[in-house]
This record gives structure tokens, sequence and C-alpha cells, in this order.
């Protein structure tokens, strides 16, 4: 047997806890020696930096209430994303799985990109944004950008998360 490796991407938006359930799920399912976890936690910058200027663009509230406001954002998202990466290492533990974690900064979709070509994973999980069908449809999907580039690079089998 040999190890194998699971990469479990969240980001700033994208925490859920089922995905917490579908990492131990598929750790279990695989068969190896040794069975590690990768939790990659991208911070999307640009997507705060974009709700500051939605913030901006609908009322003035100042610049330093605005940052306050952002930064408080950011590190209400960062604490939940820690408390899931606590609740992966607690139920990796039960189980005798390894679990390491890379916190990142930049876009969602090129980070997972590169922390794939880094290392040989067998399963890449990851979980949508909570977008309509229709906008994923119109606008494109991050998600389905990952299945597509694991897939045309043989960087991993990808799942997709439904569930939040």
């Amino acid at each position: 047997m040999s190890d194998k490796r699971i990469l479990l991407a969240i980001s700033t938006s994208r925490y859920s806890k089922h995905l917490v359930d579908l990492s131990i799920t598929e750790a279990t399912r695989l068969e190896g020696d040794r069975i590690d976890i990768d939790v990659l936690y991208v911070q999307e910058e640009e997507d705060l930096a974009r709700v500051g200027a939605r913030v901006g663009d609908a009322g003035f509230l100042g610049l330093t209430t605005t940052k306050d406001l952002l930064d408080t954002l950011a590190a209400e998202h960062h604490r939940m994303a820690m408390r899931r990466v606590d609740e992966i290492r607690s139920a990796a533990e039960e189980h005798g799985f390894g679990v390491h974690l890379n916190e990142v900064k930049g876009r969602f979709v090129e980070q997972i990109q590169a922390q794939a070509k880094r290392n040989s994973y067998d399963t890449i999980l990851i979980t949508r944004a909570d977008r309509p069908f229709i906008s994923r449809i119109l606008f494109g999907s991050e998600a389905d950008r990952v299945a597509r580039m694991a897939r045309k690079e043989g960087l991993g089998h990808v799942i997709i998360d439904e569930e939040s």
C-alpha cells in the first residue's frame, strides 16, 4: 500500500460544515499506509475588496469605519474557517489521519492549482460558493474551473460539495 493525500480547499467564503464530514468520509474510503488531509485555506482578498467597494458605493461611512468593517468581516471569516480546521483536525485524529494547514492569500482557483501541482493528491475536495444555478451558467463557476483544470492536468479527482 502507499500513502494517500487529500486536498481540502476552503476559502474566505467556502468553509462548509458538510465539507468537514466529507473529508473524513473520503479519507476513510481511501486505502493506504498513511492518509493525510492537506487543508488549503485561501484568503480571498479580492472578494473582501469588492465588498468594500460596494459598501463605499452604497453610502459613505468614512474611510476608518469602512476599513474597520472590512477588517471585522475578514476576521470573522478567518475565525469560522479556523473552526472548520479544528473540526477536521479533531475528526482526523480519531481516525489516525494527518492534517496539515497551509494559509495563503490570493485567488481560489489559482491557489488550488499551485498547491495541487506541488503535491500529488488522490482527491481534491471543494465546495461551491452559494450562487444560483443560472448565475453559474452565465458567469461560470470557480468549482467547475478547478475540476476542469485538475482533470486536464491530472492533478487528482475533484469532488464538489453542494451542501453548506
